[in-house]
This record gives C-alpha cells, sequence and structure tokens, in this order.
C-alpha cells in the first residue's frame, strides 16, 4: 500500500450552486448547478475531492444514494489501486447497469482516488499523466446562452474576448433558423475573425437540418458545430461529416469508453468531447482518451480535473471553460492569455471553501 492511502472515510454532500441567471439551451433551462461533492479521507491525511452532477435535484438525490452504497466497496481500501477500485465498483453495478448514474458515481469515487494518488505521489495529476504541457488552451463556455438577445449576445461575447480568451462557444438551436443564423452572424461580428468561434446546437437537429444549417454557417468560420443531432446517431454523424466542411465535434453524451471507440471507429467526428462523470471518472477517462490517439480530444467541462488530462497527453487539445463549481473553491483555476494552468500543487490542486460548501449544501 502506499504511504498512508488506505481510504477511512468516503463523506458525499448534496450542494445546489445558483446562478446569476437561468441557462438557456435548446435542450432545457438550467436554473441551478446541483451537485453531489465526495470528499475521500485517508490513513495519511489526504483529502480526494471530485464531484458529479445533474440537473434536478430528484437525479441528485438518487446519485448521492448511489454513491454511499458503493463506497462500502472502497472504504478500507488502498485509493491508489484505482485499477482494481474501479473494477470492484463496475461488478457492483452490472446488475442495474454501468451507464448512467452507475457512471456518474463511480466517477466521484474513482476521481477522488487518483487526487489521493497523486497526492501521495507528490505530483499534480497532469505529471503522473505524462506531463506533456503546462498550459491548456481553452474556449469560454459560460455565456451566449439561448435566452439572450443579439445585443446581448454581441456585448456578452466581447467581454468574453477582453477578459483574455481567444475562442467562445455559443448555442444555436432555436425553432428559428433564420434567428439562429443572426445570432452566430452577430457574435462573429463582434470578436473579429481571429478568435475562434465553436456553435453547440445540444442535439436540436435532424440530419438534413444538420446539413443545412452547417452550409448556411460557413460564412463565419466555426471551428467546430457541436452535437447538432442526437447523440446516438452515430452513422449519421458519420454521413453528415463526409458531406460538411465544418468539423463535427461530439461525445460528452457518450459513456464509457466502448462509445467513444465507436465514434471513432465509425469516423463519426472530428474532435471528440469526453465527459468525465459519464466516462465513470479518471481511470475509465484515460483509457478512452488512448483510443481516440487519431482525433483530436476536448474533454466536457469539469475543467478543475480534467485540465489536467489535457495537460497530460499530447493530443488532448482543448479544455472547456466552465466555471460552475468556481465558487467552491478558495482559489480559481489559472487563467492565463487564453489558456488554463493546472495547478502545480500535488493531486488536482483543488482546495474547498469550507464556508462556501456550508451555504450551498441542502
Amino acid at each position: 500500500m502506499a504511504a498512508g492511502t488506505r481510504i477511512t472515510d468516503l463523506s458525499a454532500d448534496f450542494l445546489s450552486i445558483p446562478l446569476d441567471r437561468p441557462l438557456v439551451t435548446a435542450a432545457f433551462p438550467i436554473p441551478a448547478i446541483d451537485t453531489a461533492l465526495v470528499r475521500m479521507h485517508t490513513s495519511g491525511g489526504h483529502t480526494g475531492v471530485a464531484w458529479s452532477f445533474a440537473f434536478g435535484r430528484g437525479k441528485v438525490a438518487a446519485l448521492l444514494r448511489l454513491i454511499e452504497d458503493l463506497a462500502e466497496f472502497v472504504i478500507g481500501e488502498d485509493a491508489s489501486h484505482n485499477e482494481r477500485l474501479w473494477a470492484r465498483m463496475s461488478s457492483a453495478v452490472g446488475f442495474i447497469g454501468r451507464q448512467g448514474l452507475s457512471a456518474l458515481a463511480m466517477s466521484a469515487i474513482d476521481t477522488a482516488c487518483w487526487d489521493v494518488k497523486a497526492q501521495a505521489a507528490g505530483l499534480p495529476v497532469y505529471r503522473l499523466l505524462g506531463g506533456y504541457r503546462d498550459s491548456v488552451e481553452t474556449y469560454a463556455s459560460q455565456g451566449l446562452w439561448l435566452d439572450r438577445s443579439r445585443d446581448e449576445l454581441a456585448e456578452e461575447a466581447r467581454s468574453l474576448v477582453e477578459q483574455g480568451f481567444r475562442a467562445v462557444k455559443m448555442r444555436a438551436g432555436l425553432p428559428d433558423e433564420d434567428e439562429d443564423v443572426a445570432r452566430v452572424g452577430a457574435v462573429r461580428e463582434a470578436i473579429g475573425p481571429d478568435v475562434k468561434l465553436m456553435v453547440d446546437a445540444n442535439q436540436a437537429w435532424d440530419f438534413k437540418q444538420t446539413l443545412r444549417m452547417a452550409d448556411r454557417l460557413a460564412p463565419y468560420d466555426l471551428f467546430w458545430l457541436e452535437e447538432p443531432m442526437p447523440y446516438t446517431w452515430v452513422e449519421s454523424y458519420a454521413s453528415a461529416r463526409s458531406a460538411m466542411a465544418t468539423p463535427l465535434c461530439t461525445g460528452e453524451s457518450n459513456y464509457l469508453r466502448g462509445e467513444l471507440r465507436t465514434l471513432v471507429a465509425r469516423g463519426a467526428a472530428d474532435y471528440v468531447m469526453p465527459d468525465l462523470m459519464r466516462m465513470g471518472g479518471m481511470t475509465e477517462l484515460v483509457k478512452a482518451v488512448h483510443l481516440c490517439e487519431n482525433v483530436p480530444v476536448t474533454p466536457h467541462l469539469f475543467m478543475e480535473h480534467s485540465v489536467h488530462l489535457a495537460a497530460g497527453l499530447p493530443h488532448v487539445v482543448w479544455q472547456e471553460f466552465q466555471p460552475w463549481w468556481q465558487p467552491l473553491l478558495e482559489e480559481p483555476v489559472r487563467l492565463v492569455g487564453g489558456r488554463l494552468e493546472p495547478s502545480q500543487e500535488p493531486g488536482f490542486g483543488i482546495r474547498l471553501s469550507g464556508e462556501a460548501v456550508k451555504r450551498f449544501a441542502l
């Protein structure tokens, strides 16, 4: 056993982090970030921190119960044996399935194990993974939602560029295609030609509409069009990719490495976007990324953890900047010149604000 890495306790807390303004996508509105916060304590005084979330308190309540159930399979074990613990949890949820809430619950526990493992090694996680780079290109994903007017979109986009971002992502998927196109045009005009622009349609379109909108949006030089169709339409993504000049990005809604392997094998994406919690944690996420070595990878959300993946491995080329969990931290992530810098502290370098955790606790 590594020094002091025996798991002595695992707590799971229900937090609801309010938003100044509900977020509106083509899928659903988001009034708050309801979160299951996991803290893993070890015999050597290490504390591993991770979280999963869902939109809706009932769903998070179920997630917390499953985390508590899985805790019995890891307490007393060595957190640095993450492969063994992931396999034990995976076996434990086999009857109900390894996707959905099971993956989300496993993710929080497994990622906390990685935090402990790196702390015990005295290294930041990104160096434990390989230490390929010390900073990661990022794009602003915290604004430009569907409820903004065109003027609000333009003002918000300019503000993001003034904050140092060299790439921004906006949402599309309104019933009125003309309005979608006009909004993209307003953002492109606001940010100028040199800032990269991504558009996320949140699975709002069908195949023909995807091709039509890609053609209509081509004059605005999109860096990628993200998840325009239902994520399960793998063959449609492959067909659209071969017919479109605009790069396609998908993967955030897929579970576990097998589904990402299928995306890559079918040629369904120019950029693959794995989600830490849908991958079931860092152990499975690293394997999934290695299966995508011929396709650039850009992690979905969880920048506090996933920036270490992007810094550690060479073909993980972007990290989404989404500050939903920043209010929990004593120190924000470092954004310098449009790039995120992973913490140099051992582990993920996440230090929670006790006051904030209490304030957001349910």
